[in-house]
């Protein structure tokens, strides 16, 4: 019996070997799964849920592919059947996450031993090179503060959106710097989102356009890990995963924002984390220029607006998530930061 559906007919949908196929979610996204498979790749992201390339297609324009990490070996057609489904399901939810500050998903490739994401590539590397440099950005120059607040602003309604309005009401899981993305305009965009249901099926790498990326890659980052952004409930083993945690770890890319500093950075003696040290510094009172980025000093028109997101920040990092914001919340507090100056 033949358990693969017949996806001939379908627009925008190729396959090749058995239970290969590629669908654009956008009907308005023409790049085909040939040209994908000529075009060169280069590394731009590693982590724990693959690798990410920026593919050069056509006239020099560009998308982005993320590459699946490995999972369990499949257990015959009948399983594989349904990874395919699930694979779909999810893919299609989030290509139906649509918001201003949301990266989109144009398209996906499924296959027994390859699942790929195709989405729109964002050009201006992530907040976290904005903030810090990196490869991606080694020439960057310090945002100001007007340019920070309209950032955090923007990923806070994109984050809001996923929880309150998008097909799934989506947590993150993995909020931090380098999952906000940055156009040319600096207009942010939140990305990596919905990816564990998709991981939980994944299967080994050996298909041919795996092989072809990772050939023609060059590397450019290596993966980090993020646990100074995870909430306290979430570094105990088995506990289960909230938008409070997301919330949490907004609060931690907000106070990075703000002092720029790496959020596990060791800022003192004592080897506390970045939200330990603004927390005692405000309630000792200390003066702003001890905390806040230096290359802010001089903005001291902003005065009022950086305590403003400081007192936001902190309501996110509550030890209690009974006591954090729901994040539609956070990004309406944001809003009102300069609103009425």
């Amino acid at each position: 019996m033949d358990w693969r559906p017949d996806y001939s007919s379908r627009m925008g949908v190729a396959g090749g070997a058995p239970g290969e196929i590629y669908v654009t979610v956008d009907e308005g996204f023409a790049l085909e799964l040939e040209e994908l498979l000529r075009a060169s790749a280069y590394v731009v992201g590693k982590s724990k849920s693959g690798i990410v390339y920026r593919v050069v297609v056509g006239r020099g324009s560009a998308v982005a592919v993320r590459r699946l990490s490995e999972g369990e070996e499949g257990e015959g057609e009948e399983d594989e059947w349904k990874k395919r489904r699930s694979f779909e399901t999810e893919a299609m939810a989030i290509g139906r996450a649509i918001h201003p500050n949301v990266v989109r998903l144009r398209a996906y490739y499924y296959a027994p031993d390859e699942k790929l994401l195709i989405y729109d590539y964002i050009t201006n590397g992530t907040l976290h090179s904005a903030l810090h440099g990196g490869a991606l950005n080694p020439t960057a120059q310090p945002l100001r503060w007007a340019t920070r607040l309209a950032i955090i602003k923007g990923a806070a309604r994109g984050l809001a959106y996923l929880h309150e309005c998008s097909p799934r009401k989506y947590i993150h899981g993995n909020i931090k710097t380098s999952k906000i993305l940055l156009d040319d305009d600096l207009q942010p965009y939140v990305s990596g989102f919905g990816l564990t249901r998709l991981l939980s099926g994944t299967q080994k790498f050996t298909h041919s356009l795996s092989k072809k990326l990772a050939a023609t890659a060059i590397t450019q980052c290596t993966a980090t890990t993020s646990i100074e952004y995870l909430a306290p409930e979430a570094r105990i083993p088995g506990t289960l995963i909230t938008q409070k945690c997301d919330v949490y770890s907004f609060g931690i890319v907000l106070l990075e924002v703000l002092t720029g500093r790496l959020p596990g950075g060791k800022v003192e003696i004592g080897q506390e984390e970045v939200e330990g040290f603004v927390r005692r510094a405000f309630k000792e009172e200390r003066p702003l220029s001890e905390v806040i980025d230096p290359t802010l000093l001089h903005e001291v028109h902003a005065k009022k607006q950086v305590l403003a997101v400081f007192h936001v920040a902190l309501g996110c990092t509550e030890s209690d998530p009974e006591l954090r914001p729901r994040m539609r919340a956070v990004s309406d507090s944001l809003d009102r930061v300069g609103s009425s100056d």
